[in-house]
């Protein structure tokens, strides 16, 4: 109740702040949205800079721009708009000119008169705009239609503007009728309100796009409708179009710049164009030129020409797919966040904590698609910042109440077993409460034995126990954090050495590769960490590792007195001894092929022997993983395969020889060790061969 209360009042009384990032929103979903399909109502006639470029700088001759209307005339335009405002005379005209010094103009063009007259016998609606700061201007245009105001009771919402810019008297009395063309920015700087109507002096005056609009309709009355409070639609002909209270269409964007038909004011003077690309078609003159700085910003681009802007506040009109704020969207909009409060609140409350996540986001998806059904199918335009507010202080609010709740059951908890199991058991105690997590029980895990090769001789050159310790502590808490972070759970510690196993006591998928991966980054690890140690303490660490999966018994295991929950079995002594095998073979990682064949991932592998280590009777083939850095060895692990192979089949002459290449090419330790045993058998030739060697 007490939030449901404080995010109603800061709706009531929302700051500036809370209306730029629901307008945030918004625009992010207009982006999921793209762009709507091209419309071939509307044409804009850009000033652009190959326009510039042809006939100079703005502004040009208005001779110049009487041609470019003629032609876009001759070529059956509809209606034609004038993003731009005549406000001075030419001062190109050579009327002009010589009136100035004085001469005779009688004969001598007057280019300002040339426009007017283009623009007495073309269908063209001209531009001006309203300013907010009071002017010498006391001109008002004149609209050749009816504007009635029904029910706007002292109504102060519509815009009122201080002062007007028109255009040159001798043009705009020439225009069929005329419509301001200002766009107004909110407060964060974008678009996404345009005003339709501005009230001026006492009268109530279109925009140039509700003025076209109408002279298409045939309508000579436009009929605004209101209450207290302000416009809610504007009407005349065949159009009903909502708006806000202050008469502003909120638009329903089509896309990024450039969406609508382009063609350059230059292409439309040379002809340069197809006739049907302008016949019967909405024309808007304007720019794209960034010099001429009439350039906005939209939710789907930030550098948009503002005559697209009123491209898309005309196809709304046309099309009638509005965006429209309903007159009690206060009471919707309450109404949504205390059903969004309660409901989820009663929901969340009976949740486990692992269906949270999933129930979290699959609520956040579904709220998503509501809204942005109602925004984009229904057309109707709510509060989108305090709902989603409300949905997450709900999922805050339920969560701090579960802990607060759980909070000494916990402390419980920890207390009693804290000293008897590992962290990661701990922390299923806690998850899982009075489950029997600590009952024996067979599992299937990956186990991981690593050691320091020559620890004895390291602690005999650094000398001091203290060093001896901090330089253990080094190497071990990133290697702990490896593992860890790849949800294995250490078992302990035998001097130098780490014992740690996956897939208990939580299961974990994938533990294999987890296990396997996570001992190749510990390699990469302790290569950068040599570099350190080497200058701390003047030593360089090498390791060895061995893994092997297979089934152990795992729990609770020990005294009364003193337990330890870990695993045990035949497996875990099978891996102890494989990561044994590092010494003989020279190898850093070892694995075995129980652990190879459930693999999924894809790796280096080197296979090394078959063999039986000591206490165990049944053989096993290991195999070294290579990091991936080995890739580039493909050649000699080739020639490696084909020599062991050799062996295998007991031709022990040709495999000497290979392996005598491989010793040669690249020595290293197991070929050398193959040698040997090729040797051997070459010097006993009464010898049975045996594939598996016994250690």
């Amino acid at each position: 109740m007490i939030l449901a209360l404080l995010l109603s009042w800061a709706y009531l009384f929302m700051p500036q702040t809370f209306f730029s990032l629901n307008n945030n929103l918004r625009d992010f979903l207009f982006t999921i949205r793209g762009e709507l399909p091209k419309s071939d109502k509307i044409v804009i006639v850009d000033i652009d800079e190959a326009a510039l470029k042809q006939f100079g700088q703005w502004p040009w001759p208005r001779s110049v721009v009487a041609e470019l209307i003629n032609k876009l005339s001759d070529a059956d335009a509809g209606i034609i708009g004038l993003d731009i405002v005549f406000a001075e005379p030419d001062r190109t005209s050579p009327h002009r000119i010589v009136s100035k010094i004085k001469g005779n103009t009688a004969k001598l063009e007057n280019y300002d008169f040339i426009l007017s007259e283009t623009l007495a016998r073309t269908p063209t609606i001209g531009g001006y705009f309203f300013t907010f700061e009071e002017n010498d201007e006391n001109n008002t245009p004149l609209i050749p239609a009816t504007i009635v105001e029904k029910g706007l009771i002292h109504n102060n919402s519509i815009l009122e503007p201080k002062g007007i810019v028109l255009n040159l008297d001798i043009l705009q009395e020439k225009f069929y009728s005329s419509g301001f063309f200002n766009n107004i920015p909110d407060k964060g700087g974008m678009i996404h309100r345009v005003p339709l109507v501005m009230r001026y002096d006492g009268m109530v005056y279109p925009s140039l796009v509700l003025e076209m609009a109408r002279v298409y309709s045939a309508s000579s009355k436009v009929e605004i409708y209101g209450d207290e409070i302000g416009v809610r639609k504007i009407k005349f002909g065949a159009f009903n179009i909502p708006t806000d209270h202050a008469g502003r269409l909120i638009v329903n964007f089509r896309g990024a710049g450039k969406h609508f038909k382009y063609i350059s004011a230059a292409d439309i003077i040379n002809e340069n164009f197809n006739i049907s690309e302008i016949a019967d078609k909405f024309v808007l003159i304007g720019t794209s030129s960034v010099g001429l700085s009439d350039i906005r910003s939209i939710p789907f681009d930030s550098t948009i020409p503002g005559v697209e802007v009123h491209a898309n506040t005309l196809d709304n009109i046309l099309k009638g797919d509005f965006l429209d704020e309903p007159a009690d969207v206060i009471v919707y909009d309450l109404l949504i966040i205390w059903s969004i409060i309660f409901l989820f609140l009663f929901l969340f409350s009976y949740l486990s904590s692992w269906l949270l996540l999933p129930i979290v986001i699959g609520m956040a998806f579904v709220l998503f698609q509501i809204f942005y059904y109602i925004l984009f199918d229904l057309g109707i335009v709510l509060n989108l910042l305090f709902p989603m507010i409300a949905f997450w202080g709900v999922l805050i609010l339920s969560i701090s109440i579960d802990y607060v709740i759980t909070l000494r059951q916990r402390e419980y908890l920890q207390h009693i077993f804290s000293k008897k199991v590992s962290k990661a058991v701990m922390n299923d105690l806690i998850k899982y409460g009075r489950e029997n997590i600590l009952e024996v029980r067979d599992q299937n895990v990956a186990i991981f034995f690593s050691d320091i090769r020559g620890f004895t001789s390291i602690g005999e050159t650094i000398g001091s126990s203290k060093k001896l310790v901090a330089l253990l502590n080094r190497y071990m808490t990133p290697m702990v954090d490896e593992i860890s972070n790849r949800e294995g759970t250490i078992d302990k510690f035998i001097g130098d050495a780490i014992m740690a196993y996956w897939n208990a006591p939580n299961r974990v998928d994938n533990y294999v590769d987890k296990a396997v991966i996570s001992a190749l980054e510990q390699i990469k690890i302790l290569e950068q960490l040599n570099n350190d140690l080497n200058e701390e303490f003047g030593i360089t660490l090498q390791i060895g590792i061995g893994i092997h999966t297979g089934s152990v018994t795992v729990g609770e295991m020990g005294s009364p007195g003193r337990s330890d929950y870990t695993i045990i079995g035949d497996n875990v002594n099978l891996a102890a001894r494989i990561e044994g095998l590092n010494k003989l073979y020279g190898t850093t990682i070892i694995i075995s092929e129980d652990t190879k064949k459930q693999l999924k991932e894809d790796y280096i592998f080197r296979p090394l022997d078959i063999v039986r280590v000591k206490g165990k009777n049944e053989a096993v083939e290991i195999y070294e993983v290579l990091p991936a850095k080995d890739k580039n060895r493909h050649d000699e692990l080739e020639y490696y395969g084909t020599a062991l192979e050799t062996y295998r089949q007991g031709k022990t002459k040709e495999a000497y020889r290979l392996f005598q290449s491989l010793e040669e090419e690249y020595s290293c330790e197991l070929y050398h060790l193959y040698l040997q045993r090729c040797q051997d058998y070459l010097d006993h030739p009464e010898r049975l061969f045996d594939l598996i060697y016994t250690m």
